[in-house]
Formats: C-alpha cells, structure tokens, sequence
C-alpha cells in the first residue's frame, strides 16, 4: 500500500474518541509493521486502548508520533459522504481522521517501509498513542510506564496537520470547572431561594472582562483566551436553581501558570461568598522550540516550509517537557478541517509528508 491507500484503511478503521478503542486500529498498524520485519510491540493501556510502536537502529534518533483516536464524527447528516469510507474526490481523502492525523501516520509507515531494510546508525522510534484527544493517557502512559522507549531520542516530529508546515510552538491549556451552590424554592417565590445560575451568570459576565485584558503577551503565540464551554444547572423551570457548573477553556501563553489563571479566578469568585468552588481538571504548558534547533533548520532544509504557531494544544510539549525531546508539529492536514464535518487531507501535502519524512529519516538515521 501506498500512502494514499494506507490513509483510506486507517480511515476505515473507527477509533472514534470518546468512546475510546484503539485496539483495532493499533492492531493493523502492529501487523502493518511486522510484515515489514520493523521490531514492534503493541501495548495495552486498559481495556481496548492501546499504543504501537516500532523501532530500527540505535542511538541518539528520531521519533515520529501520531495519534490514532479521533474526535467523533456527529452527525451523518453534516457530511457529503461516508466519515468512514476514504472516500477520493478532487484530490482529497475525506473521513474522520484524514487530517487529524491518519493522514500524517500513513505517511510516516510508508516513509518507514521504503527504508526499512537500510542500516541505520541511530534509532527511528515509530510511536502511535491512544487518547490525545482527551487526556493523552497514551502518551503520559509511555512517559511515566515505558521511558526506556524515549531514552535515545533527541528529535520528534508529531503529525499535527499543518500542510507540512513547521509548527515550533502552541499554547498550553488550564480547563476549570467552577460550581456555584445557592438555595432551592418554589419557582413562584424566588424569593425565599438563592439563584445559583444568576450567580453563574454574573460570573460569567467577569470572566469575559478578564479575557478582554489579559495583559501578558508572547512574541510569537499573541495573549491567552477564555472560553466559556459549557453551563449545567437547574432541575426544573418552576424551582429555584441551587446549583449551577461552568466549564471555562483557558489558554496560556509563557509567563502565564495554572496557579496564576486560578489567583484570577479565585478573585473574581470573591463576591460569592464561599459560596462557590473551582477545580483545575487539565493543566498543560506552552511548547517554544528555537528556530535555530537542529530538528527545526533540518526540516526547512528539507521541505522549505514555514515556521507557524498553533493556538490549541498538542502532545510535543509532553516529550519536550518530560523527556527532553525536541518535538516539532509537522503533518500533511488542513488545520481548517480537523475536527469538522467533511473532513479531509490533500493528497499532494500527503506524498510530500512521505517525501519529507523519508529525507528527514535519511538525514538523521542513516
């Protein structure tokens, strides 16, 4: 199979997140592997989630890393043709996954198999996780459970869709839930209650002030955001509501921490008067790597594209931090695209992920 034909398969295969199972997409690239001879092994994180990852050489080498989980397709109805076919249309592979990033992972195995057989003087570590799209257990699972994988490994490359693009920093994410506690009463004597989701809405209210003037500022990715993603409260239109929860998306940008976005929060939750509560539920840092590093200055040598920053969050900051792994985001998808109704991935950025992958290889492995 050619790249083309590979993203059609993994296309086919549904790895739908949630509910999360990668097993049988895991599974096929395992197998995929092995009938190459590239030494691989298939690790379950818990029950029908699994990564997969192959290694040639040794030494200080490469690593290039996919996700195998995509985001839900919705609703059928919102797309043109089948999220699971592949189907080919004016030179676009459409389904879930095609950009983000089914299409970068065939293009990194069809690298892999053209080079497969030659000598390489340092390691080419294939990484395929599970769950990046929602709390990269498969990544904090070989970090924290498997590291002797990542000890040799000087330079990443994660098949983020950028059109081959060179993505060298992203935003970091703090998500909070904030819960407001009031006093139930009949809907007809509000009075007698205390209105949990108009404190919510006041809060609210704040909270897109501060996003309005947020004064720190990074060079390269801009200020942080606040989004407001979802509120839950209420019981019953004719009762007082006694609870409400705010779901608040947070990005941060260098000099900006966790402990920070929730000294603001917390001052604005002053007001209420104890009556109020927030927890941090996900907490990740912004990714700069240097336009001067190694890994960088060898892609631009190689397929000529340019330095971008990402507003949403990915997993090169996991390796970065944690392992010292230099991790740049370069993949064949549409950025546009990911995460939408009919999705896809041009076939002219996917030969040219293969072509640059299998350079980048060359340069560095062999």
């Amino acid at each position: 199979m050619n790249e083309i034909e590979l993203t059609q398969e993994l296309i086919r295969i549904n790895s739908e997140n949630p509910p999360g199972n990668e097993k049988e997409v895991a599974k096929f690239i395992y197998d995929y592997l092995d009938d190459l001879k590239i030494p691989g092994e298939l690790i379950k994180i818990e029950k029908n989630r699994f990564d997969v990852v192959g290694v040639l050489g040794k030494g200080r080498g490469l690593m290039f890393n996919g996700h195998l989980d995509t985001v839900p397709a919705g609703h059928l109805k919102n797309w043109k043709f089948d999220p699971f076919s592949g189907r080919i249309e004016e030179g676009k592979i459409y389904g879930r996954g095609a950009s983000d990033m089914k299409g970068g992972i065939a293009a990194m195995l069809t690298a892999a198999k053209k080079l497969a057989r030659e000598k390489f003087k340092r390691k080419l570590l294939l990484v395929f996780v599970a769950d990046e799209e929602l709390s990269s257990k498969g990544s904090l699972y070989l970090i924290k459970k498997r590291k002797n994988l990542l000890k040799d490994i000087k330079f990443g490359v994660v098949g983020e869709p950028r059109e081959m693009d060179i993505g060298i920093a992203n935003k970091g994410i703090v998500q909070m839930k904030v819960n407001f506690f009031g006093k139930s009463a009949h809907g007809s004597k509000p009075e007698l209650g205390d209105n949990a989701i108009s404190k919510a809405a006041k809060f609210i209210q704040e909270i897109n002030k501060l996003s309005e003037n947020l004064k720190i500022r990074d060079p390269i990715l801009g200020k942080g955001t606040i989004n407001v993603g979802t509120i839950k409260g209420g019981t019953k239109i004719n009762v007082v509501p006694d609870f409400c929860e705010v779901e608040i998306d947070r990005r941060v940008v260098p000099k900006e921490s966790a402990q920070m976005v929730l000294s603001q929060t917390k001052k604005l939750l002053r007001e209420f008067n104890g009556k109020a509560k927030i927890e941090i539920t996900e907490s990740r840092l912004p990714l700069k790597i240097s336009k001067n590093s190694k890994i960088v200055k060898l892609l631009k040598e190689i397929s000529n594209g340019k330095l971008v920053v990402a507003t949403g969050y990915n997993e090169s900051e996991l390796y970065y931090r944690n392992c010292g792994i230099e991790c740049v985001a370069v993949g064949p998808g549409t950025p546009e695209t990911a995460h939408t109704a009919n999705e896809f991935v041009k076939i002219k950025y996917l030969k040219k992920a293969t072509t640059v992958y299998g350079n980048l290889i060359k340069k560095w492995c062999l």
